[in-house]
């Protein structure tokens, strides 16, 4: 067998393996540690059956693929965002509430000060879509508040929970779900460590939420 070969071949490997975990569907993470994994495997294989120059060119072929496709995944995320008002948010969330069949609301304020929302109510909101209310004058934990009570009651444990978590500095992740129009909505709150409370000049003053969040 030629000595290019076996590079060729490789390179051509994390190519295709760069394309495929990105078009998974798998998590960032997961995404990192299974190329992790099949960069190492790969070139581990190169240098102990060959000379290095194999190694040198895989692996710079494999960081332009790298490249490409965190960029290509940035893009794709940029797609999947719309950016909307108060008013553009509730008729989303109302939607969803009103719509048949299985669906899941996931609502959560970034660290940016932004509330993230994506609603999988019919095939007009696929999963994956996101709605982005940037900050502005409405309070966005206010906002995830306002969800709870209107889904799950005004007696919600999860609204205890949540303000507990916004005073320990953490911004959870409001999910609820239904399976049909004739079940009741359940929720949780979702842990992401990088969840954070946004910094106060992120949002805007709130006379609920500032005492809770050490703000006067």
């Amino acid at each position: 067998m030629a000595d290019w070969i076996p590079p060729v071949l490789a390179g051509a490997f994390l190519v295709v393996s760069y394309r495929l975990v990105r078009t998974s569907g798998a998590g960032l993470r997961m995404a990192v540690l299974l190329m992790a994994l099949l960069n190492a495997g790969v070139l581990w294989l190169l240098a102990s059956t060959g000379p290095a120059w194999p190694v040198v060119a895989v692996a710079l072929v494999s960081l332009v693929a790298a490249v490409h496709s965190l960029l290509a995944a940035a893009q794709a995320l940029a797609a999947r965002i719309r950016r909307v008002d108060t008013e553009g948010l509730r008729g989303l969330i109302g939607q969803a509430a009103d719509a048949a069949g299985p669906q899941v609301v996931g609502v959560c304020v970034t660290f940016t000060g932004a509330l993230v929302l994506t609603a999988f109510a019919d095939g007009t909101h696929p999963e994956g879509r996101q709605f982005h209310l940037m900050p502005g004058t409405d309070c966005p934990f206010c906002l995830v508040e306002d969800q709870i009570r209107d889904f799950l009651g005004p007696a919600d444990p999860l609204l205890a929970a949540y303000r507990t978590h916004l005073k320990e500095g953490s911004s959870r992740h409001l999910l609820v779900k239904r399976r049909s129009e004739r079940e009741p909505w359940t929720g949780r709150l979702r842990d992401r460590i990088h969840y954070r409370v946004p910094a106060p000049a992120r949002r805007p003053p709130c006379s609920v939420h500032d005492p809770l969040l050490g703000r006067p």
